[in-house]
């Protein structure tokens, strides 16, 4: 009679993963879980509580891929810029993954200890808690739904559909043809994210210069100081 497989939490929780990457969560069962592993269910609760403590175990391995080896230690901008970046990488490799983490309260160590070296550096730029709290929120905001349209199925048209629609057609051209974001668009929208927090929420004390383009201008007129 053949041994059954060794496994380890470890295994488990890399397969976990690529379930999740593959099939989404609706595929993130034990009974599934155990099939893809070539074990019998009951064998996986030495590992994992159940279907909940899988997908516990998955948010975790997300947030340890944002949050791992990052210590801020720079300006406001660099630190809100590497927090986007970070969203934007992760969430790209695992889009299944946003439902999971979305749906859970932010209580994971290494989420927490990510959000006090960002707050701690903009605390440095004598940034007050609330407006901090606001920059902060609207960076991640932006980030995840940059990642949201990023991978997004977009609007793959075919020729028929764009005949009687020529400014949709004129739009949907080159990088953009199926309208999903871009990682150029990515940067961009960033940048004018942080221009505009730069412009309309940062303390006039803030030293962001060192590591940060100059805010850009808006349309028909130069860009405005911080108050």
């Amino acid at each position: 009679m053949p041994r059954p497989p060794r496994i380890s939490r470890a295994a488990v929780l890399d397969e976990a993963l690529r379930t999740l990457d593959e099939e989404g969560v609706e595929g993130l069962s034990m009974r599934r879980l155990a099939q893809r592993l070539g074990v019998t269910s009951p064998s996986l609760y030495k590992y994992v509580r159940d279907r909940e403590g899988v997908h516990e175990a998955v948010v975790d391995a997300i947030v340890r891929e944002i949050t791992g080896d990052w210590h801020p230690s720079g300006g406001w901008r660099t630190e809100l810029t590497s927090l986007a970046h970070r969203y934007f990488r992760t969430f790209r490799r695992h889009p299944n993954a946003v439902p999971l983490v979305m749906h859970r309260p932010t209580r994971n160590p290494h989420s927490l200890d990510g959000l006090e070296g960002v707050f701690g550096a903009l605390s440095r730029d004598g940034w007050p808690p609330q407006d901090a709290a606001r920059a902060v929120l609207l960076v991640e905001s932006y980030a995840l739904g940059a990642t949201l349209t990023a991978v997004s199925p977009g609007i793959p048209p075919s020729e028929a559909d764009l005949e009687t629609r020529p400014s949709l057609a004129a739009a949907l051209t080159g990088e953009h043809r199926a309208f999903r974001l871009t990682e150029e668009d990515f940067h961009l929208g960033l940048a004018m994210v942080l221009d505009g927090i730069a412009r309309d929420l940062a303390p006039a004390s803030a030293a962001d210069g060192h590591d940060a383009t100059p805010p850009t201008a808006r349309p028909g007129g130069p860009a405005q100081p911080r108050h």
